[in-house]
């Protein structure tokens, strides 16, 4: 990371500050809190931190223990310590950065050593609770945006101690299945005042998605300790104020200490806050977010914050259960991106960055659309952020983690997608022409192929021929290049380059190259298939699924990815053999569960017999998909940054988006009233009327509607969309013209 002077201090905090939430004027937020349970995922699927975190802030601290996976924490081993930076829903390990560990005596440093069972655990949206029994010392902690303050109660004991290590993390200590990739050693600096009572450094790391980077800290304790020093290993430095390490050598843990001597019930409490900028700005941001000690205020502010945030959604019928999965996935949905402007020296501090896209192919389908509705200032910033990132990093890949760039994208230019899908629903506030650069730069320079080893190559065959010749994800990122065209021409009309807009949508229309007629399987003739630079087809078995970076598709098979052609969905109902044999081979599909349900090459896939006038069907697999598998204890899979959350709120809601466009498929909702509110709008409030789950009549605003579509300018004028619903299948929308596609 490129290092320049430090800033003016009002003007980093000024940029620290995360964004506003959205208030209704005049209405107090109802109490939502009680239906957070941030346990769902982490009892079960979905890789989710048990830990408190406010919406999109810079820290999420949370306990680690052995075996922790990549969120770092099971359930069902002891607990380590507390570190303050995690990831939430991903396929891949990251941060766990500065674990502060209570205990009674010093004699044991090593990390293994620290381990104590738990008792009386509660994990809240706000804060966290725990009693580690091995010393009985009980433990909590609340977060702000950038920082944490910690409340230990200690036994009567002259040998209280506190202990930071300064280079643990979750892909080197917690997450073994990341060994032995990231066990490189670590460089650390760190330093004591001279009363003890506070301690700066920083520690340079490695792992998880992002290359080398560097974190910065400064903490305080409460009142001075009656010792303290620095370790190395098992070698206790007492009295040190110190601690350097390169780095270099032999891997050892290291940090520093502070000894209290207490009395049965005293609390000492500590207080933390983070940054990728510098100690000094961890500084600043401390003193601003939490200045003094009140540790009440400090929990009290973050339950207010997510009450506000949770309130976007107002939500009666239902049972306790799925209101608590409901809005456990409202809060999963509003913890990433991070909102981290001002945090890296590169950008400019008064422009917003928001960081840990982790990675943007996952987001871009559910959670961002969620966020387009209810959150359209996240949508303007995120936005206004990659417009800055191209100006400065020359490109905008999909995944940045700590401030760095991965160029190992999943599939095809996820950015475009999150500026499309700003675009059609007309998010105000944006600088449309710098954002159609990014996606201008990515149409005309990066539409290359897997090339993680050299971002900057040269065009690629997929501009000509339109697809990638036969390879590692050659087949599923054609097709997302594709989609990515499209949106590029809408985007490109609507700015009046009419030339541009041309040439991406005659691009756009070259997927059909991959469609290979003559596939053949269980009975069905034409797949997409993978295709040499010569144009000799490669079969392979299509119901197998591919994994990660591998031939020639991305988490997904081929039965799947034969159903991802989002902007022209009628060409490809003509190819599979117009709308009966269309019906007939996704019912089959799905019934043999020949797809993926619970992934994201998938999501749209149950929506697409709207297409072909059987809404009935995409609301009976709907149904199925979100009752059967999210659960009180967790998600189908990983939660993917909110993007798995983000699925269920559009179940629930009865609507579901075409992510990029300005569609939304009318499925019918989950709960008997949600009432949405809309920064610049009035709340809408959709409704349902009689049991089942079909539906048999909606009414927008009063008027009868006969498709099973709507537009989102549509929506967005409206107050009260309404259901009646039927226990059989009815006629509704049958007749009526399909979602419109491109010709």
């Amino acid at each position: 990371m490129r290092c320049t002077p430090l800033a003016p201090i009002v003007a980093l905090l000024l940029a620290a500050c995360a964004t506003p939430e959205p208030k209704t004027p005049g209405a107090e937020p109802p109490n939502l809190l009680r239906f957070v349970d941030p346990r769902i995922g982490v009892l079960g699927e979905g890789s989710t931190v048990i830990g408190p975190a406010l919406p999109f802030g810079s820290v999420h601290p949370s306990p680690d223990t052995v075996d922790g996976g990549y969120d770092g924490y099971h359930p069902d081993r002891p607990i380590r310590g507390f570190s303050q930076t995690h990831v939430s829903g991903t396929g891949w390990g990251q941060y766990g950065n500065f674990l502060i560990s209570p205990r009674v005596g010093l004699l044991a440093t090593l990390p293994e050593q620290q381990d104590s069972p738990k008792a009386d655990e509660r994990a809240e949206a706000h804060q966290y609770r725990v009693r580690l029994t091995r010393d009985n010392i009980g433990v909590q902690f609340a977060p702000t945006h950038s920082a944490v303050i910690y409340r230990f109660t200690f036994p009567a004991t002259d040998r209280a101690h506190i202990v930071l290590n300064s280079v643990h993390n979750i892909p080197g200590d917690i997450a073994k299945m990341m060994f032995p990739q990231h066990t490189k050693p670590i460089a650390t600096q760190l330093t004591l005042s001279e009363d003890g009572r506070s301690l700066s450094g920083h520690g340079d790391y490695t792992g998880g998605f992002s290359g080398r980077y560097r974190l910065h800290f400064h903490a305080e304790f409460d009142r001075a300790p009656r010792a303290y020093g620095t370790w190395r290993g098992e070698q206790i430095q007492a009295g040190e104020r110190s601690l350097i390490s390169d780095g270099k050598g032999e891997r050892q843990h290291m940090g520093a200490y502070a000894s209290f001597a207490t009395q049965a019930g005293d609390v000492v409490q500590m207080k933390i806050a983070v940054s990728f900028h510098s100690a000094a700005r961890a500084k600043a941001l401390l003193a601003k977010e939490i200045p003094g000690w009140d540790y009440n205020a400090v929990r009290d502010a973050g339950a207010a914050s997510w009450r506000d945030t949770l309130a976007a959604f107002d939500v009666a019928g239902g049972t306790e259960a799925q209101r608590t999965i409901f809005y456990s996935a409202v809060y999963h949905a509003h913890l990433m991106p991070r909102q981290r402007t001002g945090e890296f020296t590169r950008f400019r501090a008064d422009v917003p960055m928001w960081d840990d896209h982790y990675a943007v192919w996952d987001t871009w389908r559910t959670l961002y659309p969620v966020l387009a509705l209810v959150r359209p200032d996240v949508v303007r910033d995120t936005v206004a952020s990659f417009i800055e990132r191209q100006r400065v990093d020359g490109t905008v890949p999909d995944t940045i983690v700590a401030g760095v760039n991965s160029f190992k994208e999943q599939g095809g230019n996820g950015v475009d997608m999150i500026i499309a899908d700003a675009h059609a629903k007309q998010v105000p506030g944006i600088d449309w022409p710098a954002a159609y650069g990014v996606m201008k730069h990515n149409a005309d320079q990066r539409r290359t192929g897997p090339n993680f080893d050299d971002p900057k190559k040269g065009p690629g065959p997929y501009r000509s021929t339109g697809w990638i010749p036969a390879g590692i994800m050659s087949t599923s990122m054609s097709l997302e290049y594709s989609y990515n065209d499209f949106v590029a021409a809408q985007v490109a009309a609507s700015l009046g380059l009419g030339e541009d807009a041309k040439r991406y949508a005659e691009r756009s229309r070259q997927w059909v190259n991959l469609w290979n007629p003559d596939a053949q399987d269980d009975g069905f003739k034409g797949f997409m298939m993978a295709r040499k630079a010569d144009g000799e087809w490669v079969d392979f078995d299509k119901k197998a699924y591919t994994g990660s970076w591998k031939p020639y598709l991305f988490e997904s098979n081929v039965w799947t990815y034969s159903y991802f052609v989002p902007h022209q969905v009628q060409r490809l109902v003509d190819l599979m053999g117009g709308h009966e044999m269309f019906v007939k081979r996704l019912e089959y599909a799905l019934e043999k569960n020949l797809i993926d349900l619970f992934n994201e090459p998938s999501f749209l896939v149950p929506q697409l017999f709207h297409y072909v006038g059987r809404p009935d069907l995409s609301a009976k697999w709907l149904k199925r998909i979100t009752s059967e598998r999210f659960t009180l204890t967790g998600y189908p899979g990983d939660d993917d940054s909110g993007a798995m959350s983000s699925y269920y709120i559009w179940a629930k809601l009865g609507l579901f988006p075409n992510a990029g466009q300005d569609v939304y498929y009318l499925n019918g909702p989950g709960f008997d009233r949600v009432t949405v509110r809309r920064p610049g709008h009035a709340p809408l409030q959709i409704s349902r009327s009689g049991p089942g789950l079909y539906v048999a009549d909606v009414k927008l605003d009063g008027k009868a509607l006969q498709r099973s579509w709507l537009r989102h300018a549509e929506l967005q004028a409206a107050t009260t969309l309404e259901f009646s619903m039927s226990e059989t299948p009815t006629r509704w929308a049958q007749q009526t013209p399909p979602p419109p596609s491109m010709p």
